[in-house]
């Protein structure tokens, strides 16, 4: 990888670019609850009708990552995104104001495509600097923050007055707003263009290949396991007899703390490496599983469900790091948004089976060992995969 004093990628006007794509293109996702309940009470859907729309976003959202593969370097990433962010704002406007759930549902489709779109060339640009668990810290951070922001503004200030229609067409202006931001954003990056000449990309995916897989397979897994403990981690508190309002501002305040492991990992960066924050995250997550399985009172709910929302924050930067670290040709760190979304699509379904079947302890301990599972994974990928990278970069390809 190129050094910060030489790489374009590491340009203050790219990595803001870089950021703000990617907090806009996580936009839709982080309100797609707020989306979601709104639809149903000014569109009076059912819970099937509802849960429908939340399966179309994913589906659009994963399927145009998962074929970023083939396009990713192939195009210009400044062209890809003058049509992704007027699109994006399109299909939010359309679902804001279908006349029928069909066009709707199409509507949130196509904005799951377009934001995915975004999301993937944001995660891409980041992966192409030289300290990317610094700026996928900041990422995770800034995607946060915008989402909290636009929650508190968007109930009060605009669905109050202008309804579900008017909540849409702010998230639109929303995007085309925070576009200007991204004028930096460049055409191409730069990884794979400095591999030797004789060097083959068949060689590049025998080499790395399994490295990268398991990589990929330790960013779903662990995305899984969060995602299936968050959204049931308030169940645990009304299995627990705490009451529902303190309880919720409880987890409100927890969200500060996955903003605070996220800016963590953006200070550390790659100081320590990637594999040995990642392994920290998972210990210090694999702590809140104990916590949240032996709590008493709110104060030790809090604590525990503060440590789960911190690990997940620092967690998240580094496996896409170790991906990113991993990803010489620079088209594979895109896949770690499909990733993403095939273990954020299955988690609640089959948190919902073992919560029905055995009670919600059953969810912390699978939680707990598809944690180990993906630290596993990624210590394995590093240790396939690094010393290839190592040569790679010293031009000594066999």
């Amino acid at each position: 990888m190129s050094s910060s004093i030489n790489n374009p990628m590491d340009r203050a006007g790219v990595i803001l670019s870089g950021v703000v794509i990617s907090a806009v293109g996580a936009l839709f996702y982080n309100l797609l609850p707020l989306f979601l309940g709104t639809a149903q009470d000014f569109r009076e859907l059912s819970d099937q009708a509802v849960g429908i729309l939340s399966s179309a976003f994913y589906v659009g959202f994963t399927l145009t990552t998962s074929t970023a593969f083939f396009w990713i370097r192939r195009f210009s990433w400044r062209k890809i995104s003058l049509f992704a962010i007027p699109a994006a704002a399109a299909a939010m406007v359309l679902a804001g104001f279908a006349g029928s759930y069909g066009l709707m549902l199409t509507g949130i489709f196509l904005a799951g495509c377009a934001f995915s779109t975004l999301y993937g060339i944001g995660t891409t640009v980041l992966g192409d600097s030289s300290q990317p668990a610094r700026w996928y810290g900041a990422k995770i951070a800034s995607e946060a923050g915008l989402g909290a922001v636009m929650l508190l503004i968007l109930p009060g200030v605009v669905i109050g007055r202008w309804g579900f229609e008017g909540m849409l067409v702010a998230m639109a202006a929303a995007l085309l707003v925070l576009t200007p931001l991204m004028i930096r954003l460049p055409a191409a990056g730069t990884k794979g263009a400095d591999l030797d000449g004789h060097f083959q990309v068949e060689e590049l995916e025998s080499g790395l290949r399994g490295a990268l897989w398991l990589a990929l397979a330790a960013v779903m897994v662990f995305l899984f396991s969060t995602t299936m403990i968050w959204a049931f981690v308030e169940r645990i508190a009304n299995d627990a007899g705490f009451d529902p309002v303190a309880t919720g501002n409880v987890l409100s305040l927890t969200l500060v703390f996955a903003v605070l492991g996220s800016l963590l990992a953006m200070w550390m960066g790659e100081r320590f490496g990637a594999g040995k924050p990642f392994a920290a995250a998972c210990l210090s997550l694999m702590i809140s599983l104990i916590l949240l399985g032996n709590v008493t009172s709110l104060f030790d709910y809090g604590l525990a469900a503060s440590v789960f929302t911190f690990s997940f924050g620092l967690g998240i930067p580094y496996v896409i790091t170790i991906v990113a670290e991993l990803d010489m040709d620079g088209r594979f760190v895109v896949l770690t948004v499909p990733a993403i979304g095939i273990g954020v699509m299955a988690a609640p379904a089959f948190g919902g089976f073992l919560t029905g079947a055995h009670g919600y302890q059953s969810i912390l301990w699978v939680g707990g060992m598809a944690v180990i599972l993906a630290v596993t994974a990624s210590i394995a990928a590093l240790r396939l995969g690094m010393p290839i990278v190592h040569r790679m970069r010293a031009g000594i390809i066999e």
